[in-house]
């Protein structure tokens, strides 16, 4: 297929979201494309937290057809199926001024990744964070946000 390759954003402002699972994408097969070169670019602003992609080859997945994505940067895929940020917990990247236990990073990162899939999502998981954190009596999660993340097909 000929032309120029196709975005779609994935996943926008997560802010008081602990679990957040963005919707199927449609893959690399979808449009056209057998070369299976995937790019995402995630934009994250404060944010502490667990962030993984998730493929499926089934047309109609279900909860059971979908598989993490071992994207650049995981260090034991095996164990962790997902990036963790902050990545060094001693030094956050992201704003101290915010009244929070919590200060993680803030950035933009690219990842690039091969593989042709029916499906792709995004997910954001907060489930390793030790001691778990409290809601706050006004709801508000004070463990920043994936603002965007960006899938170029």
């Amino acid at each position: 297929m000929s032309g120029s390759r196709t975005s779609v954003i994935m996943l926008t402002n997560t802010k008081k979201e602990m679990e957040v699972t963005g919707p199927r994408i449609k893959g690399d097969s979808y449009f056209g494309y057998t070369d299976g070169v995937h790019t995402i670019q995630l934009k994250y602003l404060n944010f502490t937290g667990g962030f993984g992609l998730q493929g499926t080859l089934a047309l109609d997945p279900q909860d059971e057809d979908w598989f993490w994505i071992d994207l650049p940067g995981i260090e034991d895929f095996n164990a962790v199926p997902y990036l963790m940020y902050p990545k060094d917990p001693l030094s956050p990247t992201g704003d101290d001024s915010i009244e929070s236990n919590f200060i993680g990073d803030s950035g933009t990162e690219a990842f690039t990744f091969k593989g042709n899939f029916t499906y792709l999502r995004a997910v954001v998981t907060r489930e390793y964070i030790d001691p778990a954190p409290v809601q706050p009596s006004d709801g508000t999660w004070y463990l920043g946000q994936i603002d965007n993340v960006l899938l170029c097909i």
